[in-house]
Protein backbone atom coordinates (compact mmCIF):
# COMPACT_ATOMS: atom_id res chain seq x y z
CA UNK A 1 0.00 0.00 0.00
CA UNK A 2 1.34 3.35 -0.84
CA UNK A 3 0.33 6.13 1.27
CA UNK A 4 -0.07 10.18 0.60
CA UNK A 5 2.51 11.75 1.94
CA UNK A 6 3.66 15.78 2.43
CA UNK A 7 6.36 17.84 3.93
CA UNK A 8 6.61 18.41 7.70
CA UNK A 9 7.41 22.21 7.42
CA UNK A 10 7.96 24.96 4.78
CA UNK A 11 11.01 25.01 2.47
CA UNK A 12 12.03 27.81 0.54
CA UNK A 13 14.73 27.92 -2.70
CA UNK A 14 15.53 30.95 -4.48
CA UNK A 15 17.23 31.67 -7.91
CA UNK A 16 17.65 32.43 -11.26
CA UNK A 17 14.94 31.14 -14.26
CA UNK A 18 16.70 29.33 -16.96
CA UNK A 19 14.42 30.27 -19.54
CA UNK A 20 13.41 33.76 -18.81
CA UNK A 21 16.69 34.52 -16.45
CA UNK A 22 14.92 36.27 -13.75
CA UNK A 23 15.02 35.81 -10.00
CA UNK A 24 12.34 33.57 -8.87
CA UNK A 25 11.45 32.71 -4.93
CA UNK A 26 9.42 29.16 -4.70
CA UNK A 27 7.98 28.07 -1.26
CA UNK A 28 6.99 24.56 -0.62
CA UNK A 29 4.21 24.21 2.18
CA UNK A 30 2.70 21.04 3.50
CA UNK A 31 -1.19 20.28 2.32
CA UNK A 32 -3.59 18.11 3.48
CA UNK A 33 -4.68 14.79 2.17
CA UNK A 34 -6.12 15.01 -1.27
CA UNK A 35 -5.20 18.68 -1.69
CA UNK A 36 -1.93 17.34 -5.15
CA UNK A 37 0.37 19.43 -5.59
CA UNK A 38 -0.40 22.43 -6.71
CA UNK A 39 1.40 24.96 -7.93
CA UNK A 40 0.05 29.17 -7.10
CA UNK A 41 1.78 31.88 -9.37
CA UNK A 42 1.84 35.38 -7.52
CA UNK A 43 2.41 37.01 -10.17
CA UNK A 44 -0.88 36.08 -12.06
CA UNK A 45 -4.53 37.39 -11.66
CA UNK A 46 -6.41 35.72 -8.50
CA UNK A 47 -8.96 33.83 -10.58
CA UNK A 48 -6.22 31.88 -12.42
CA UNK A 49 -3.43 31.57 -10.52
CA UNK A 50 -3.40 27.99 -9.20
CA UNK A 51 -2.21 25.50 -12.03
CA UNK A 52 -2.53 21.93 -10.56
CA UNK A 53 -0.57 18.87 -11.44
CA UNK A 54 -2.74 16.68 -13.19
CA UNK A 55 -2.45 14.78 -16.68
CA UNK A 56 -4.85 17.79 -18.24
CA UNK A 57 -2.51 20.58 -17.17
CA UNK A 58 0.23 18.69 -19.50
CA UNK A 59 1.63 20.71 -22.36
CA UNK A 60 4.62 20.49 -24.72
CA UNK A 61 7.33 23.14 -23.95
CA UNK A 62 11.23 22.71 -25.59
CA UNK A 63 13.78 22.14 -23.64
CA UNK A 64 11.65 21.89 -20.01
CA UNK A 65 8.46 20.48 -18.70
CA UNK A 66 5.40 22.58 -18.46
CA UNK A 67 1.64 22.20 -17.10
CA UNK A 68 -0.81 25.31 -17.78
CA UNK A 69 -4.29 26.08 -16.34
CA UNK A 70 -7.38 26.65 -18.84
CA UNK A 71 -6.86 30.51 -17.93
CA UNK A 72 -3.54 29.74 -20.00
CA UNK A 73 -1.24 30.32 -16.55
CA UNK A 74 1.71 28.15 -16.54
CA UNK A 75 4.70 26.98 -14.57
CA UNK A 76 8.08 25.86 -16.66
CA UNK A 77 10.78 24.16 -15.84
CA UNK A 78 9.57 21.91 -13.24
CA UNK A 79 11.14 18.48 -14.00
CA UNK A 80 13.92 18.87 -11.11
CA UNK A 81 11.52 19.33 -8.59
CA UNK A 82 8.97 16.69 -9.61
CA UNK A 83 11.60 14.07 -9.65
CA UNK A 84 12.60 15.14 -6.43
CA UNK A 85 8.84 14.90 -4.90
CA UNK A 86 8.35 11.99 -7.03
CA UNK A 87 11.64 10.36 -5.38
CA UNK A 88 10.23 11.08 -1.62
CA UNK A 89 6.72 10.12 -2.80
CA UNK A 90 5.61 13.86 -1.66
CA UNK A 91 1.84 13.89 -3.16
CA UNK A 92 0.24 17.40 -1.25
CA UNK A 93 1.92 19.99 -1.26
CA UNK A 94 1.35 23.77 -2.10
CA UNK A 95 4.16 25.46 -4.49
CA UNK A 96 4.20 29.73 -4.46
CA UNK A 97 5.88 31.13 -7.32
CA UNK A 98 6.42 34.56 -7.86
CA UNK A 99 7.66 34.35 -11.35
CA UNK A 100 6.97 31.68 -14.42
CA UNK A 101 9.56 29.24 -13.99
CA UNK A 102 10.68 26.81 -10.97
CA UNK A 103 14.49 28.04 -9.94
CA UNK A 104 16.96 26.41 -12.06
CA UNK A 105 19.36 26.64 -8.71
CA UNK A 106 22.47 24.42 -9.76
CA UNK A 107 20.49 22.52 -13.03
CA UNK A 108 20.08 19.41 -11.02
CA UNK A 109 17.70 17.67 -8.26
CA UNK A 110 20.02 17.86 -5.31
CA UNK A 111 18.89 21.18 -4.02
CA UNK A 112 15.46 19.96 -3.29
CA UNK A 113 16.47 16.90 -2.33
CA UNK A 114 18.25 17.94 0.37
CA UNK A 115 15.99 21.04 1.06
CA UNK A 116 13.47 18.37 1.54
CA UNK A 117 15.40 16.25 3.65
CA UNK A 118 15.81 19.12 5.83
CA UNK A 119 12.30 19.97 6.38
CA UNK A 120 11.04 16.04 6.31
CA UNK A 121 8.91 14.25 4.75
CA UNK A 122 5.52 12.53 6.69
CA UNK A 123 3.17 9.74 5.81
CA UNK A 124 -0.61 11.27 5.58
CA UNK A 125 -3.20 8.60 6.66
CA UNK A 126 -4.92 7.97 2.64
CA UNK A 127 -3.84 6.24 -0.12
CA UNK A 128 -2.21 7.47 -3.23
CA UNK A 129 -3.33 7.11 -6.15
CA UNK A 130 -1.29 4.53 -8.26
CA UNK A 131 -1.77 3.50 -12.06
CA UNK A 132 -0.07 0.21 -13.23
CA UNK A 133 0.69 0.14 -16.54
CA UNK A 134 -1.22 -2.33 -18.61
CA UNK A 135 0.45 -3.00 -22.48
CA UNK A 136 3.25 -1.19 -23.61
CA UNK A 137 3.04 2.69 -24.72
CA UNK A 138 5.48 4.13 -27.01
CA UNK A 139 6.13 7.65 -29.07
CA UNK A 140 8.60 8.60 -31.41
CA UNK A 141 9.92 11.25 -33.49
CA UNK A 142 12.64 10.31 -36.34
CA UNK A 143 15.02 8.79 -34.31
CA UNK A 144 13.98 9.68 -30.61
CA UNK A 145 12.09 7.33 -28.82
CA UNK A 146 9.79 7.17 -25.59
CA UNK A 147 8.30 4.26 -23.99
CA UNK A 148 6.56 2.77 -21.26
CA UNK A 149 6.51 -1.29 -20.40
CA UNK A 150 4.57 -2.85 -17.96
CA UNK A 151 6.17 -4.70 -14.99
CA UNK A 152 6.78 -8.18 -14.76
CA UNK A 153 4.11 -10.13 -12.07
CA UNK A 154 5.34 -9.30 -8.68
CA UNK A 155 7.22 -5.90 -9.78
CA UNK A 156 6.92 -3.41 -7.83
CA UNK A 157 9.63 -0.78 -8.26
CA UNK A 158 9.43 0.66 -11.80
CA UNK A 159 13.25 1.37 -13.65
CA UNK A 160 14.20 4.36 -15.83
CA UNK A 161 16.86 3.77 -18.77
CA UNK A 162 17.93 6.32 -20.77
CA UNK A 163 19.97 6.25 -24.21
CA UNK A 164 21.73 9.71 -26.21
CA UNK A 165 24.33 9.93 -28.71
CA UNK A 166 25.96 13.70 -29.54
CA UNK A 167 27.94 14.21 -32.03
CA UNK A 168 30.67 15.73 -30.03
CA UNK A 169 33.51 13.21 -28.21
CA UNK A 170 32.78 14.70 -24.97
CA UNK A 171 29.26 13.35 -25.01
CA UNK A 172 28.90 10.31 -27.65
CA UNK A 173 27.18 7.59 -27.13
CA UNK A 174 25.98 7.01 -23.67
CA UNK A 175 23.50 5.11 -21.46
CA UNK A 176 22.20 5.21 -17.60
CA UNK A 177 19.78 2.67 -16.03
CA UNK A 178 18.23 3.48 -12.14
CA UNK A 179 15.34 3.44 -10.10
CA UNK A 180 13.39 5.83 -8.13
CA UNK A 181 14.52 4.20 -4.84
CA UNK A 182 15.28 7.09 -2.39
CA UNK A 183 19.12 5.96 -1.21
CA UNK A 184 19.83 5.36 -5.26
CA UNK A 185 18.42 8.14 -6.73
CA UNK A 186 20.24 10.66 -4.75
CA UNK A 187 23.48 8.47 -4.97
CA UNK A 188 23.27 8.01 -8.54
CA UNK A 189 20.70 10.53 -10.11
CA UNK A 190 20.01 13.57 -8.31
CA UNK A 191 23.00 15.57 -8.56
CA UNK A 192 23.29 15.56 -12.36
CA UNK A 193 23.20 18.47 -14.23
CA UNK A 194 21.20 19.88 -17.35
CA UNK A 195 23.79 20.05 -20.07
CA UNK A 196 24.29 22.13 -23.71
CA UNK A 197 26.27 21.98 -26.63
CA UNK A 198 28.23 25.35 -27.16
CA UNK A 199 27.37 25.28 -30.78
CA UNK A 200 23.66 25.20 -29.60
CA UNK A 201 24.14 28.36 -27.17
CA UNK A 202 23.74 31.09 -30.17
CA UNK A 203 20.48 28.99 -31.46
CA UNK A 204 18.78 28.68 -28.69
CA UNK A 205 19.31 32.80 -27.02
CA UNK A 206 18.26 33.74 -30.05
CA UNK A 207 14.58 31.94 -29.68
CA UNK A 208 14.90 33.63 -26.31
CA UNK A 209 15.73 30.08 -24.72
CA UNK A 210 18.49 29.89 -21.65
CA UNK A 211 18.85 33.36 -20.59
CA UNK A 212 19.95 32.46 -17.60
CA UNK A 213 21.88 29.59 -18.23
CA UNK A 214 25.90 29.96 -17.00
CA UNK A 215 28.04 27.48 -16.29
CA UNK A 216 26.83 27.46 -11.96
CA UNK A 217 23.70 25.76 -13.16
CA UNK A 218 24.84 23.50 -16.50
CA UNK A 219 27.44 21.72 -18.58
CA UNK A 220 28.65 23.29 -21.29
CA UNK A 221 29.96 20.85 -24.14
CA UNK A 222 32.43 22.16 -27.00
CA UNK A 223 34.34 19.70 -29.38
CA UNK A 224 37.62 19.90 -26.37
CA UNK A 225 35.54 18.45 -23.71
CA UNK A 226 33.89 20.32 -20.72
CA UNK A 227 34.06 24.22 -20.46
CA UNK A 228 32.86 24.01 -16.38
CA UNK A 229 36.03 24.34 -14.49
CA UNK A 230 35.06 21.77 -11.63
CA UNK A 231 34.45 19.15 -14.52
CA UNK A 232 31.69 16.51 -14.34
CA UNK A 233 29.99 15.00 -11.47
CA UNK A 234 29.78 11.60 -13.16
CA UNK A 235 31.56 10.33 -16.57
CA UNK A 236 28.33 9.76 -17.91
CA UNK A 237 26.53 12.82 -16.06
CA UNK A 238 24.40 13.94 -19.52
CA UNK A 239 22.68 10.28 -19.78
CA UNK A 240 22.05 10.16 -15.72
CA UNK A 241 20.70 13.62 -16.42
CA UNK A 242 18.23 12.44 -19.35
CA UNK A 243 17.07 9.87 -16.44
CA UNK A 244 16.67 12.36 -13.83
CA UNK A 245 14.15 14.36 -16.19
CA UNK A 246 12.45 11.65 -17.10
CA UNK A 247 11.60 10.64 -13.64
CA UNK A 248 10.47 14.34 -13.04
CA UNK A 249 8.53 14.08 -16.47
CA UNK A 250 6.33 10.49 -15.63
CA UNK A 251 5.52 12.13 -12.19
CA UNK A 252 3.45 15.05 -14.56
CA UNK A 253 0.17 13.32 -13.97
CA UNK A 254 0.56 13.50 -9.47
CA UNK A 255 0.62 10.03 -9.16
CA UNK A 256 3.29 7.52 -9.62
CA UNK A 257 3.04 5.14 -13.17
CA UNK A 258 4.19 1.65 -12.22
CA UNK A 259 6.01 0.79 -15.50
CA UNK A 260 9.54 0.34 -16.40
CA UNK A 261 10.48 4.03 -18.96
CA UNK A 262 12.78 3.48 -21.94
CA UNK A 263 14.45 6.68 -23.68
CA UNK A 264 16.54 6.68 -27.10
CA UNK A 265 17.56 10.95 -27.44
CA UNK A 266 14.06 11.66 -25.37
CA UNK A 267 12.82 14.99 -24.35
CA UNK A 268 10.39 16.81 -22.52
CA UNK A 269 8.05 17.38 -25.72
CA UNK A 270 8.15 13.63 -26.12
CA UNK A 271 7.45 12.84 -22.48
CA UNK A 272 4.42 14.97 -22.78
CA UNK A 273 3.46 13.45 -26.10
CA UNK A 274 4.02 9.84 -24.46
CA UNK A 275 2.09 11.35 -21.16
CA UNK A 276 -0.73 12.25 -23.46
CA UNK A 277 -0.95 8.69 -25.31
CA UNK A 278 -1.19 7.52 -21.78
CA UNK A 279 -4.12 8.79 -20.48
CA UNK A 280 -6.33 9.07 -23.38
CA UNK A 281 -5.77 5.17 -23.39
CA UNK A 282 -8.02 3.98 -20.49
CA UNK A 283 -7.82 0.19 -21.32
CA UNK A 284 -3.60 0.52 -21.38
CA UNK A 285 -3.74 0.74 -17.45
CA UNK A 286 -5.95 0.12 -13.91
CA UNK A 287 -5.37 1.93 -10.81
CA UNK A 288 -3.72 0.20 -8.26
CA UNK A 289 -6.04 1.07 -5.46
CA UNK A 290 -9.44 2.59 -4.55
CA UNK A 291 -8.00 6.36 -3.35
CA UNK A 292 -11.13 8.61 -3.90
CA UNK A 293 -8.83 11.31 -5.63
CA UNK A 294 -8.37 8.68 -8.27
CA UNK A 295 -11.72 8.55 -9.42
CA UNK A 296 -12.56 12.13 -10.08
CA UNK A 297 -9.52 12.91 -12.71
CA UNK A 298 -10.56 14.57 -15.67
CA UNK A 299 -8.15 13.19 -18.70
CA UNK A 300 -8.28 15.68 -21.09
CA UNK A 301 -4.79 15.41 -21.75
CA UNK A 302 -5.07 14.44 -25.19
CA UNK A 303 -6.73 17.15 -26.37
CA UNK A 304 -4.19 19.36 -25.81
Amino acid sequence: MTFQKTLARPLRLAGLTLHAGVPVSCTISPAAIGHGLVFRRLDALPEVAEVKVSPEAIVAAPLCSRIANEGGTSVSTLEHLMAAFRTYGITNAEITLDGPEVPILDGSSLPWIDAMREAGVVEQDAQASVIRLSRRISVSHGDSHAVLEPLSPGETQETFTAHIDFDVPSIGLQSCSSSTELNAFVREIAGSRSFVLASQLPGLQAKGLIRGGSLTNAVVFDTNGVRNPEGLRYENEPARHKVLDAIGDMYLGGFQILAHYHGTKAGHALHAALLRCLFADQTAWHWVNDAPDAKVVAFRAAQR
